[in-house]
């Protein structure tokens, strides 16, 4: 059951990434999403079902269109692979491919947004050099009200389970609950503080390099990303982030491909990052935690 969940969400996802990629072609040239049939870029020519199975197509017709032969660009494939891919992560972390239920099912579709919003931007970004506030900006919304209606929900969930017990109701008569609510506003204050605070490191990496290290699309990114990784995961998502820019491009000059000045697209390192955060963020953590306290111990500087 559980392999049969994974495979769906990774046929639902690749069927999605077909359409975030033509999002991600039509947004930054200022075209509508049009809903219709499918049609060849090239020749115009209307797709029939056998092209567009995802990444199928692209391998039987060997990268080329089947009606004029033009190459197709590998970002069909690359884009439903990627998104397929991600979605199963969404079924993991959301724990509906273990317990099929309304509650995992929501977290489910929250996380499938989100990552639909990271793999458009992705795309928008390694092929223009854009983060568009078409997107970034509703991802944001969307990331922000889902945090509040969550915790809403999980406070509402404890206050209907401490009524129903004679335990609780002596509870409620405490501050129990009402701890319970303002940890959870404080929680979220960290969250939003943690988000600011990459957004300003990005602002002065910007100052600092006059633009040329990144753009304001990366500061809005760098917002969301804390939102939805939270503190202070969402520091190990920008780390891993830059760590991933800097190999690929040190490896791209060692094969002299780029130059020390030229520039590549930073967003798609960012939510590299941050999906790679969700999988090992923890316990990159608690092991940097326990480094820290040995070193401590030891009475060296980390």
């Amino acid at each position: 059951m559980q392999s049969l969940l994974f495979i769906m969400l990774f046929i639902f996802g690749a069927f999605t990434g077909s359409f975030l990629n033509l999002i991600s072609d039509r947004l930054p040239n200022g075209r509508k999403i049009v809903f219709g049939r499918s049609i060849c870029d090239f020749c115009k020519k209307n797709l029939k079902v056998k092209n567009l199975v995802p990444m199928f197509s692209f391998l039987f017709q060997k990268g080329k269109c089947s009606f004029c032969g033009e190459k197709l660009s590998f970002y069909y494939p690359f884009s439903e692979f990627f998104t397929g891919a991600v979605f199963m992560l969404a079924g993991y972390l959301s724990g509906f491919v273990n317990s099929v239920d309304y509650q995992s099912a929501f977290i489910l579709l929250y996380y499938i947004i989100v990552f639909s919003f990271f793999v458009a931007m992705f795309l928008t970004d390694i092929k223009y050099y854009l983060i568009l506030d078409s997107l970034i900006i509703p991802a944001v919304v969307f990331v922000f009200l889902s945090s509040v209606v969550f915790r809403g929900i999980d406070l509402i969930n404890l206050h209907r389970q401490l009524s129903n017990d004679s335990l609780g109701v002596y509870l409620l008569r405490t501050d129990y609950f009402t701890n319970h609510v303002m940890y959870s506003l404080k929680d979220f204050g960290f969250v939003l503080l943690g988000a600011s605070i990459i957004s300003l490191f990005f602002l002065f990496l910007i100052f600092i390099t006059r633009g040329r290290g990144m753009g304001f699309g990366d500061v809005k990114l760098g917002f969301l990303i804390g939102l939805v990784n939270g503190f202070p995961l969402s520091i190990i998502a920008i780390f891993l982030g830059f760590i991933l820019g800097a190999v690929y491009s040190v490896s791209l000059i060692f094969m002299k491909k780029k130059s020390m000045k030229d520039t590549i697209a930073f967003g798609p390192f960012l939510i590299m990052g941050s999906l790679l955060t969700f999988l090992f963020g923890s316990s990159l953590w608690h092991w940097y935690i326990q480094i820290g306290s040995i070193s401590s111990m030891l009475g060296v500087g980390f």
